[in-house]
């Protein structure tokens, strides 16, 4: 014969209820003892008394130092405010080197530029009159030939007659003139002017 299955306790619902009890009644505690004013009290003078304690140890500490001549902690804490404001100092200082480097680049490059467009230019222009002194002797050397005979001098020609002989060229050799009857020269012998001879 089967025999009926035995009623067996919840164990996860009793454990569930006893944990939120003690959940219940510790808060309930907690919140006494905070609220208490003597606590509080307690709680501030102690904080009080630590941080009293604190201060009185620190001086001493830095009397100490003081007289070992060793920096302090607010010494410290200066050093390293100022050594902040410094490094912010030079992060300012390195930006402006950077700002200055690149406006030096750009004027570098422009100048280069320029220089560059300038030379160009010249070699250009040296080049335009090159060529322009090699056409000019172009136009020199074809205009030569037809220029000469026009700078060649050319001589009149007198026109011969028939009853005159052969021409004659227009240019001839002057032939030297007579001199010049001069005075009358008296003689050594006579003391007469010699007569004055054609």
């Amino acid at each position: 014969m089967s025999q009926p299955d035995a009623p067996f306790p919840d164990f996860k619902g009793l454990s569930d209820d006893l944990y939120q009890q003690w959940e219940r009644s510790m808060a309930t505690w907690w919140d006494q003892v905070l609220e208490s004013p003597a606590l509080l009290d307690a709680t501030n003078k102690s904080v009080s008394g630590m941080a009293h304690a604190r201060a009185r140890y620190e001086a001493q500490v830095d009397e100490q130092l003081l007289k070992l001549h060793l920096p302090t902690r607010a010494d410290i804490t200066r050093l390293g405010r100022i050594a902040g404001l410094l490094e912010k100092r030079l992060l300012e200082i390195e930006d402006v080197v950077l700002d200055i480097k690149d406006s030096l680049a750009n004027r570098d490059a422009a100048l280069a530029r320029v220089e560059r467009e300038t030379i160009q230019a010249r070699i250009e222009a040296a080049e335009t009159r090159l060529e322009l002194r090699a056409r000019l002797d172009a136009l020199q050397a074809q205009l030569q030939p037809q220029l000469q005979p026009q700078l060649q001098p050319q001589l009149p020609v007198q026109p011969a007659s028939a009853s005159d002989g052969p021409s004659q060229p227009l240019l001839q050799a002057a032939a030297p003139a007579p001199p010049e009857p001069g005075p009358a020269r008296p003689s050594s012998r006579s003391g007469k002017p010699h007569p004055k001879t054609s």
